[in-house]
């Protein structure tokens, strides 16, 4: 009986999914003991569904159409492509010579010659046709994981999509259904593989991961989902064609360097390849947009197969909570990556994200609690934003439309507060283990021997965030800018022996802080709508800037005018009111006898800025110096040496100024302890590797941007633990007052 209801399912897509689902669960809970025990852990499905819920609709048919004639179109027109210089190689080979000389001899090599290389550029993709397999992943066999494979063999019931051949985990905030063979699948029926994050695992609730893992096979049971893999294909092909610097091309670079005799096929070609590659941009961006386009359709109704699984607010809320999932998660990393610096390793990073999750608890609790209630059904998770609009290249629509999607209608459904964390089992610490030692492995590069206890890992990561809740007593303003510590003498100018109420002073001109930074987030809400009229994803046209008009062709000046009086509103305004905060500040710790401990942690922290500034202004000289080279097209040999040398000389330079750093003043200050550790937190060794021989050789300019790029993170977060133990200095001597 239940094959006969399968088939006849999977025949006739009228056939209410409720009606199956009905029959799977008496014959669970009757007929299987093993299964009656899995029904513990899978959350309610909807009672009631809507008629055709998940059918396509008539904007989801136009746009699956219109990408399946692009596809058509370029596939016809890249055969023709190819096929025209077959023929035209072959021409080059049988055309008869009328007079056999030296002349006429290098003209039918050289027509050889060329027409080869024009034929092996449009196949020069095939050398390089792999089916990419991530690293970061582990296999879940169901022998291990025996109700998670149960879960997901009911979700694909559910939704009528087909069983996955593996589930994988990754360590991300994330869920995905791919084809085990991309190529393979655009000619046979592929089986598919799901891989599930372990950080989305930590953030929702047994309905929502339910509801995300539903939406994912949703993709699966659209018939659209193969022409992603043509597209896929289309843009891989083209891609290489235009975007890839390769043997090919500096072949015939190479030819183009030789004896005119020999190099003036090189030079006849070029301009043909350059006319191929603009048109294949163009399409290039037509199949893009047209591939956008469905892919949005195909999110709200891979949707709607998440709410015949769960209801309507189950994915929703899971869209609302993947944000502080992501940003918690990232979190957990960030703090995994500082603690390896310092040799410190962590058994399971799940563990501790699970207790990030905890803290922040209480806060997404009362904010969903906020929420307004919404006409459709439950809560209003995304009210109406300036991103209803989506831009022409976005895959993605926006939440508020998805939410509104979801809920029309509105499908109620009991929620599973549950962790999914009990699908996995008495196996899940071990995998959470395992993927731990893979992230060491591949993302820190890292080998651990040995691992510090849960508690003592713990005590790094309270020490890392000590004083970020300061932050917000002073608006953010250290977030967005440097603290200005005026010099020695400048200090003495203002600081006042006996001034009258320090402990109101300073609150009074704390609280000036805020009209100082309203002006700032002013640009900031400018800023971010010019990003998104120049991204397309909003309704607006226009900005205006100092009563100036800006349209969308007038958005790079208007973003260089605001950037730069964002700037300004950021330095001399407060530079003024920093001397006083400094000043104000040193006037209560001396009252203490502590002013010397606060001014070698102002001290400590101009050196911290000092650094951070000139480390990105070497990154910028740098990435400009490349750019400007770029824009020469042939830069000379001579201008590549002198930008390679000027390079190496700044980094040389920098090295000086890291054998300084930390060595005067030094005061500990969150995990670091010693000079030697400042520096190595800035770059492990405590100084950049010296790179010899050409730059553009062999990497080494590319290993200098990485290095530089890395230094500068982490002098942000240098300087912002510096920032952090001043304030909490700050803190202490008031309270000591």
């Amino acid at each position: 009986m239940y094959f006969i209801l399968l088939n006849f399912f999977d025949h006739s897509p009228k056939v209410s999914r409720f009606i199956l689902y009905r029959f799977l669960t008496i014959r669970n809970q009757f007929f299987s003991p093993t299964m009656s025990v899995l029904s513990s852990l899978y959350p309610p499905s909807p009672v009631d569904l809507p008629n055709g819920l998940t059918r396509m609709t008539s904007s989801y048919r136009m746009r699956s159409l219109l990408a399946v004639l692009a596809i058509i179109l370029f596939f016809v027109l890249y055969f023709a492509l190819v096929a025209g210089l077959l023929y035209l190689v072959y021409l080059a080979i049988m055309y008869p010579m009328m007079r056999v000389n030296r002349l006429t001899i290098l003209g039918k090599l050289g027509a050889i010659a060329g027409s080869g290389m024009l034929f092996v550029f449009t196949l020069k993709f095939i050398f390089k046709l792999r089916n990419h397999r991530p690293e970061d992943r582990i296999k879940l066999s169901r022998e291990d994981f025996p109700d998670l494979w149960d879960f997901v063999y009911r979700i694909c019931d559910e939704t009528g999509a087909p069983k996955p051949k593996a589930i994988f985990a990754d360590p991300n905030v994330n869920a995905y259904v791919r084809y085990t063979n991309l190529w393979l699948s655009l000619i046979f029926p592929v089986r598919k593989e799901l891989t599930i994050g372990l950080g989305l695992v930590g953030c929702v609730n047994l309905s929502e991961f339910k509801a995300v893992i539903a939406h994912e096979f949703g993709h699966f049971a659209q018939r659209s989902m193969k022409i992603g893999s043509y597209i896929v294909s289309a843009n891989t092909i083209i891609h290489d064609m235009i975007y890839s610097h390769d043997r090919w091309d500096q072949m015939l670079e190479d030819w183009r360097r030789a004896d005119i005799r020999l190099a003036f096929p090189a030079w006849i070609i070029t301009p043909i390849i350059w006319v191929i590659r603009q048109v294949l941009a163009l399409f290039y961006s037509f199949l893009n947009v047209m591939y956008s386009s469905l892919s949005r359709e195909m999110e709200f109704n891979a949707d709607q197969y998440a709410v015949t699984a769960a209801g309507s607010e189950a994915i929703v809320s899971a869209l609302w909570k993947l944000n502080d999932g992501a940003a918690t998660w990232n979190e957990t990393l960030g703090h995994a990556y500082l603690a390896s610096q310092k040799e410190l390793f962590t058994g399971n990073l799940y563990s501790h994200n699970q207790l990030a999750m905890e803290r922040i608890g209480e806060d997404l609790k009362n904010r969903f609690q906020a929420l307004p209630v919404d006409d459709h059904g439950g809560k209003k998770f995304f009210a109406t934003s300036e991103n209803s609009q989506v831009g022409m290249y976005a895959s993605h629509p926006p939440n508020d439309l998805r939410e509104q999607s979801a809920k029309s209608p509105f499908v109620p459904c009991q929620m599973d507060e549950r962790s999914p964390w009990e699908l996995f089992g008495s196996n899940s610490d071990a995998l959470q283990g395992d993927m731990t030692q893979l992230i060491y492995q591949l993302l820190l590069k890292k080998s651990p021997k040995e691992y510090i206890s849960a508690g003592e890992f713990e005590a790094f990561i309270d020490t890392e965030n000590k004083g970020n809740e300061l932050f917000e007593h002073y608006h953010n303003t250290f977030s967005n800018r440097f603290l200005h510590i005026p010099s020695e003498p400048e200090l003495d100018q203002v600081i006042i022996s006996e001034p009258p109420a320090i402990q109101e002073q300073i609150e009074a001109h704390r609280n000036k802080v805020q009209g100082l930074m309203a002006p700032v987030q002013e640009i900031d809400t400018l800023l971010a709508k010019a990003q998104s009229i120049a991204q397309g994803t909003t309704k607006d046209k226009e900005i205006e800037f100092e009563g100036v008009i800006y349209g969308k062709k007038e958005l790079e000046g208007a973003f260089t005018k605001i950037l730069k009086r964002r700037e300004e509103l950021l330095e001399a305004p407060f530079q003024d009111w920093d001397t006083t905060f400094v000043a104000l500040h040193l006037v209560a710790a001396k009252k203490l006898n502590r002013d010397a401990i606060l001014r070698s942690r102002y001290r400590q922290h101009k050196s911290i800025v000092a650094l951070y500034r000139i480390t990105g202004q070497y990154r910028n000289g740098f990435i400009s110096g490349f750019q400007q080279l770029q824009q020469q097209g042939e830069a000379t040999e001579a201008q590549v040496d002198r930008f390679g040398t000027m390079v190496k000389d700044s980094m040389a330079e920098l090295n000086k100024q890291m054998l300084q750093f930390g060595t005067e003043d030094f005061v500990p200050f969150g995990n670091i302890s010693t000079p030697s550790e400042l520096r190595d937190a800035v770059i492990p060794g405590g100084r950049f590797k010296p790179e010899i021989g050409n730059l553009f050789a062999d990497g080494g300019f590319g290993r200098i941007m990485q290095d530089i790029e890395a230094a500068t993170n982490h002098l942000h977060r240098i300087e912002q633990r510096s920032v952090a133990a001043i304030l909490l200095l700050h803190k202490e001597l008031l309270e000591s007052l």
